[in-house]
């Protein structure tokens, strides 16, 4: 969550408007059309089996307007498994509709920093 919070504050600072939603909190369905990039994270569950969180498994099966959405995964790496949990992350979004344009295991800010400036420079 840590990594979330600096990259939301990566993306004020360049002037966009962000809106966070925690999936473990969120009691509704999302619709995502007003959006125009959405980021969906993830930590890694299982070191070998590579499995991402299932609140937000659950979340992404209940979301709407996700079709043709420029999107990014990334995932939380644990020691094993970044590989599979962050194409099990990217299959979840595609099968909202999602058109995943980057995806990046993100363990420290640097790594988020970059990920963060990939997107502010396509604007």
């Amino acid at each position: 969550m840590e990594i979330t919070r600096f990259m939301v504050g990566l993306f004020e600072k360049a002037g966009y408007t962000v809106k966070t939603i925690e999936v473990e909190s969120t009691t509704s369905p999302v619709n995502f059309r007003p959006f125009d990039l959405v980021l969906v994270g993830s930590h890694v569950t299982s070191a070998w089996g590579g499995r991402i969180s299932p609140e937000v498994t659950n979340f992404l099966q209940g979301v709407s307007g996700m079709e043709g959405k420029r999107s990014v995964a990334y995932i939380r790496p644990g020691l094993f498994g970044k590989d599979k949990a962050l194409r099990r992350l990217m299959s979840q979004m595609e099968s909202t509709g999602a058109f995943v344009v980057d995806f990046e295991a993100v363990g420290n800010e640097s790594e988020a920093k970059k990920l963060v400036e990939r997107h502010v420079k396509r604007g």
